[in-house]
């Protein structure tokens, strides 16, 4: 069943599928515009007749690192295989990039873990994630997510200086 890059038609399917988590904070709610500013960051999974199953999107910050977001299936194609499908696809455009390191962060480490993801214990080992976008989330101070990667651990950062993004970390965590 084939997983394919997100078109602006899509938009609305994204939107509704990621906000439909947002409620029970297993996501962050995404905005409308946010979704359509972001569109070719995401990947679709669609059924051979092409109904709508699922989406996920990567985030690229450079060649050192890039951000699996969003992944999400809808009720009844969960178990069936469309979610790892997705990430499996994710990972591979990480690859096709040249990206290093594959980060994200999690609820459900172990659904992860079986794709190869490690958990990060510090959280300054990813800066950008951290300088682009915990600065800004309405959970900074009660963080319940697992941080985690796929790959080497980038040992640059081209969003921001290191020292005060540990120091954020260490408030945020």
């Amino acid at each position: 069943m084939p997983i394919r890059k997100a078109r602006l038609q899509d938009a609305e399917k994204v939107h509704a599928l990621v906000n439909s988590l947002a409620g029970d904070g297993t996501l962050l709610p995404r905005p409308f515009a946010e979704i359509c500013e972001n569109i070719r960051d995401f990947s679709v999974a669609e059924s051979n007749g092409g109904e709508f199953q699922g989406c996920g999107a990567l985030h690229l910050y450079g060649p050192h690192l890039a951000e699996v977001r969003s992944i999400v299936v809808q009720p009844e194609w969960k178990g069936c295989g469309r979610g790892q499908d997705l990430l499996q696809a994710l990972l591979e455009e990480a690859e096709r990039h040249g990206v290093g390191c594959v980060c994200l962060f999690t609820r459900i480490p172990e659904f992860f873990q079986s794709a190869g993801f490690f958990v990060v214990e510090d959280r300054a080992a990813l800066p950008d994630k951290i300088y682009k976008d915990c600065q800004v989330c309405p959970r900074i101070h009660h963080c319940d997510e697992v941080a985690m990667a796929h790959g080497v651990l980038p040992d640059v950062s081209i969003l921001g200086p290191r020292e005060p993004v540990e120091q954020l970390v260490r408030i945020a965590t």
